[in-house]
């Protein structure tokens, strides 16, 4: 019975590690194939995705904006005049139980427009603007009106990413690459089917540097700043994929090289931070890992031994 643990254990933790291959490979065929490795490098990097974005219409939510304010406006006068006849009705009747009903009416009325505009607002650009306190909705309808500010939506397709997470985008230009910041507003609703995943509503605003036109498609980095992944970055070009799992190529001595199993968090432009299967300082192949892939599968010593069966047999 002990022993039979004893082998479950044993076996459940060679599960849990990492499979390794490896391949030799001549220097002759390490230089026809072009291969080059580059150290692992430590590094902590905010939790990030890359996502798609387009400069907004801003005209449909100024125009919610702006009819908020007004009806806020008429309600918060409604309201006020609804106390004003219900204190002098209840003095010395200078106004009447009819002429304090219609105000009631009319304060309903508008409370009740106030509460249509506020749930349009939230159906179609969400919480975020929604919570925002009136003075700052005012602040954000006077840079849009005056040209100062535009709004982005960006969208991913991961579904796992928290709403609350994403505190700071940097936006890329297809243009001419150019990286401009942008401030989160919050999550966008996911309606009319836009997004199969989430949608983040931004602004950004412009100067005389930055000028985004409506419609305007841009590429996006959503980054969560305050929780960091630590790990390895090696260049993307070194990860090779086979059987449904992803592997680099640790350089050894002696012209080996060790197929890795590895867990990459996030890919960052044009490399991968890895947190599992390799350490900091390991040498990886940058260049020509697919080829490495290819010859360890079907290795140059086996076709040339191939090739030299077939010169003989022409030869016979």
């Amino acid at each position: 019975m002990f022993s039979t643990r004893i082998t479950a254990m044993l076996f459940l933790m060679w599960l849990q590690v990492p499979v390794y291959a490896a391949v030799e490979l001549t220097e002759q065929v390490q230089h026809n194939f072009g291969i080059n490795s580059v150290a692992a490098v430590a590094v902590q990097s905010p939790r990030q995705w890359q996502a798609g974005a387009q400069v907004l219409d801003a005209s449909p939510l100024v125009s919610v904006l702006v009819d908020l304010k007004a009806a806020q406006a008429t309600a918060n006068a409604s309201s006020s005049e609804l106390k004003r006849l219900e204190a002098l009705h209840q003095s010395n009747n200078n106004a009447s139980l009819k002429t304090v009903e219609a105000a009631r009416a009319q304060v309903m009325a508008d409370s009740a427009r106030l509460q249509v505009l506020q749930s349009q607002l939230l159906n179609s650009w969400g919480s975020g603007v929604i919570k925002l306190p009136a003075q700052s909705k005012d602040q954000l309808l006077q840079a849009i009106l005056s040209g100062q500010q535009v709004l982005v939506r960006a969208d991913i397709l991961d579904q796992k990413i928290p709403l609350i997470s994403v505190n700071a985008v940097l936006l890329k230009t297809l243009s001419d690459g150019r990286v401009i910041n942008a401030k989160v507003l919050g999550a966008l609703p996911q309606s009319q089917g836009q997004s199969l995943g989430k949608s983040y509503l931004l602004t950004v605003s412009l100067n005389q540097h930055i000028d985004l036109q409506p419609g305007e498609v841009l590429t996006a980095e959503l980054q969560d700043t305050a929780h960091n992944i630590q790990g390895v970055r090696v260049p993307k070009s070194a990860v090779v994929r086979w059987q449904g799992q992803q592997w680099v190529y640790l350089e050894k001595d002696g012209g080996h090289y060790q197929r890795v199993a590895i867990s990459i968090a996030q890919w960052t432009g044009d490399d991968v931070l890895i947190t599992k299967g390799i350490k900091a300082g390991d040498k990886v192949v940058a260049s020509g890992a697919g080829l490495v892939l290819g010859a360890e599968l079907s290795p140059p010593e086996a076709e040339e031994e191939k090739e030299k069966e077939k010169e003989k047999e022409k030869e016979d």
